[in-house]
């Protein structure tokens, strides 16, 4: 029986595919933003050229944790000649101590995360958006950019253990709107309607706010 879950996945992958397609004509070769290469899709094409993406980085929490310092970083890929990163949107967070790595940037101190939505006291509103959040992103991305390095956007994130999903904003608990009374492997099941509703809103939103950049791409999950 073919899973709610992935036909959703699906159906977001060729919008977004239809979506480059359709807007893709309008520019130059070396405006278009990253695509496989027309005649060996085993290549990127990236700004007019032939390109294959080479890292070598887990700072995921680049954005979200806001004590980190990314320039050097982008710095320090740009030096090695690498020319991808990957960052995390926010949606998912990790705890101090979370698979015993140290100084982990997923892992930021409480009041130093940032994520997509506001904070209201101690939780954050589901219907809102965060602009220091948005221009956080957009100024990694520009930075990336810049340098030539592409960005991976991880939409989602399995919720691996329940110390994650306590600190989630999808969690009902942490949300102004109670949204998210589920288990943390029933989050992208499409059980709960309004939790769908959110994470839907949030994709269409991401992808408004970063059409305009030519070296991003998404992981749904």
């Amino acid at each position: 029986m073919r899973s709610p879950l992935l036909s959703w996945f699906r159906l977001f992958g060729l919008s977004l595919l239809l979506f480059v397609g359709f807007t893709s004509h309008l520019v130059t070769a070396a405006e278009r933003p990253l695509a496989l290469h027309p005649d060996n899709p085993h290549y990127f094409l990236f700004r007019g050229k032939p390109a294959v993406l080479i890292t070598s980085g887990e700072h995921y929490g680049a954005v979200l944790n806001r004590d980190f310092d990314y320039v050097p970083y982008l710095d320090e890929l740009h030096a090695r000649q690498f020319n991808l990163t990957r960052t995390f949107s926010g949606v998912y967070r990790e705890v101090p101590g979370s698979f015993n790595i140290v100084e982990n940037t997923l892992a930021p101190a409480s009041s130093r995360f940032l994520c997509p939505w506001p904070r209201r006291g101690d939780k954050f509103d589901l219907e809102k958006w965060d602009a220091d959040y948005f221009a956080r992103l957009k100024d990694f991305i520009t930075q990336a950019g810049k340098r030539g390095i592409v960005v991976e956007l991880s939409l989602f994130c399995t919720i691996y253990d329940d110390k994650l999903w306590a600190v989630n904003p999808m969690n009902a608990a942490n949300n102004t709107q109670g949204v998210g009374k589920v288990g943390r492997l029933e989050v992208y099941t499409l059980k709960d309607k309004a939790l769908t509703a959110v994470q839907e809103a949030l994709v269409r939103k991401l992808a408004a706010e970063l059409k305009e950049f030519d070296n991003v791409y998404y992981e749904v999950c």
